[in-house]
């Protein structure tokens, strides 16, 4: 048992120890141990000064090169798609500034952008699987092209957008099968896709846009909201491939840094070497990409361009296409789709 004697003899170290750290730190120590916590200090505030240096220089390095490209823009792309058409499709969760940005590029490339198609939610609604099914079964019946035996709904839903968006009668205007499968696309209480004014010409090419980099999920995401992001993102990228297959001009725009992201799937997936893929996207060097990867899918190419994950080339290559004819790349029942 602890006695008396114990405590007392504790609490006398205490206060020895107390008086000898006062002694110390006021005597022989003062001076040193002042003059090393002054010193410390006045290295913080350099290397704070020196990082906001550093920082202030870098930011205004981007800032001059990326001024520098926005305004060489109207030489790099000048006629690199004149006259040709393009729609732009889009996710539920791109960035409307960046969809500003590839559709102010493609004009500066000379292209006629031509509509604007936005895929819903319910693309990929698992509550609605069911019906799902049931309408790319009809809708496999409008197809020229009769898919693949085992392809899937998404893939289906993608042949039949890219052909609604390029099926062309002579004059260059959407052809009957193609407004019939806008219609059914965009119909129904719970739309596939809606549409950004009326579309009256159709396209030889169709860009996809996809969103920013995604968000690492969380270490505590239920195990439904992960497998349910995972199934969405293999949609998307069996969009990017099923547009190819239906558009010969076909171009996907996204992000790549990580495996959640759109382009890296599209990459890493069966359509990595059909689809011509540009990553980076909300920045000036994808913006100025785009139309020149979409000269590149139209004259028959296919890459992955950008910095990004999975990249093989910084940028596209300047291809000089030919003058466009007078159909579109979807043609119509009489007539072949025109060569890339």
């Amino acid at each position: 048992m602890i006695d008396f004697r114990y405590h007392l003899v504790s609490l006398i170290a205490v206060f020895l120890a107390l008086a000898v750290g006062i002694v110390l730190g006021a005597g022989p120590l003062r001076d040193t141990i002042g003059e090393t916590l002054t010193g410390q200090v006045e290295d913080l505030r350099a290397d704070r000064e020196q990082l906001r240096a550093d920082l202030a220089a870098a930011e205004a390095d981007i800032e001059e090169r990326t001024t520098y490209l926005r305004q060489s823009s109207g030489v790099l792309l000048a006629d690199v798609l004149t006259d040709h058409s393009v729609a732009v499709v889009t996710l539920p969760e791109t960035s409307q500034e960046d969809v500003e940005g590839v559709r102010e590029s493609l004009s500066e490339a000379g292209a006629q952008v031509v509509g604007e198609a936005g895929v819903t939610e319910a693309w990929t609604d698992p509550d609605t699987r069911s019906f799902r099914q049931t309408f790319a079964g009809q809708l496999a019946g409008y197809l020229e092209h009769a898919p693949a035996p085992d392809a899937t709904d998404e893939r289906i839903f993608a042949l039949a957008l890219g052909a609604a968006l390029t099926g062309a009668n002579a004059d260059g205007t959407v052809s009957e099968d193609a407004q019939t499968l806008l219609d059914l696309l965009t119909s129904a209480d719970a739309p596939l896709v809606t549409l950004e004014g009326e579309i009256t010409r159709a396209a030889e090419a169709v860009v996809l846009v996809g969103p920013r980099p995604a968000d690492a999920p969380e270490a505590d995401q239920p195990t439904a909201d992960a497998e349910q992001a995972e199934q969405e993102l293999a949609a998307y990228a069996d969009l990017a491939g099923g547009l190819t297959g239906a558009a010969p001009g076909a171009v996907t725009v996204g992000a790549a840094v990580s495996d959640h992201d759109l382009v890296a799937a599209v990459r890493s997936g069966d359509d990595a070497d059909a689809v011509t893929t540009v990553d980076s996207v909300g920045e000036v060097t994808a913006q100025l990409s785009v139309p020149l990867a979409v000269a590149v899918a139209l004259s028959g190419g296919a890459d992955a361009f950008g910095f990004q994950a999975g990249a093989r080339e910084p940028i596209p290559p300047r291809v000089d296409l030919p003058a466009p004819s007078d159909t579109g790349t979807g043609g119509t029942d009489d007539e072949e789709p025109a060569d890339g």
